[in-house]
């Protein structure tokens, strides 16, 4: 990992991201609140007073290609996943002065796209032919493997997508392309 996280700012890196999704947010009219500290099922619980949605804040510094998470000891990626208002928003955490990037997801995407990438690499040779491990915990969302992918799902905080927006009205199932109710 590099600069930043090997300093020991992994947390602060984390916080920043969680409270810049917070800020815009609370800036467009929704109801948030941040789950404690390392609560297993979201990071932030959004409410429009009709619809109430769990967000999972993944945070990368500008210095790293890819958003990770750990495997949990039961082999789920994310725990009490669920097929609707459930989204994972990436947060490509920019220099001091630069705007953010936002890419807002539903869970169950992000979740098969990284059991898919970790089912491949298993099979694909390491380093002078030698078999990867199986039984590695990380899973990581590379920019340069997904960031087409997740271009798609990129909020505008200037444009008619906010980030409430899509969050709010975006269903959260994955049938291969974005659903929106109303």
């Amino acid at each position: 990992m590099g600069g930043r996280i090997k300093r020991g700012e992994g947390t602060l890196i984390g916080d920043a991201g969680e409270f810049a999704v917070m800020s815009e947010l609370l800036k467009q009219g929704i109801m948030a609140a941040l789950a404690p500290r390392n609560a297993p099922w979201f990071d932030i619980l959004a409410t429009n007073g009709q619809r109430t949605v769990r967000i999972r804040v993944k945070t990368k510094s500008v210095e790293y290609d890819g958003w990770q998470w750990n495997v949990r000891k039961d082999g789920a990626i994310f725990s009490n996943l669920s097929a609707d208002g459930d989204f994972v928003v990436a947060v490509d955490l920019a220099g001091v002065g630069q705007p953010n990037r936002y890419f807002i997801m539903p869970t169950r995407t992000v979740d098969r796209w990284l059991k898919d990438d970790f089912a491949h690499w298993v099979k694909e040779p390491g380093v002078r032919g030698k078999p990867h491990d199986p039984s590695n915990k990380r899973r990581i969302l590379w920019w340069r493997k997904f960031g087409e992918r997740m271009t798609a799902y990129r909020a505008s905080m200037t444009h008619r997508q906010t980030l409430a927006v899509i969050v709010l009205r975006r269903t959260g199932r994955t049938k291969g392309t974005h659903e929106y109710d109303g």
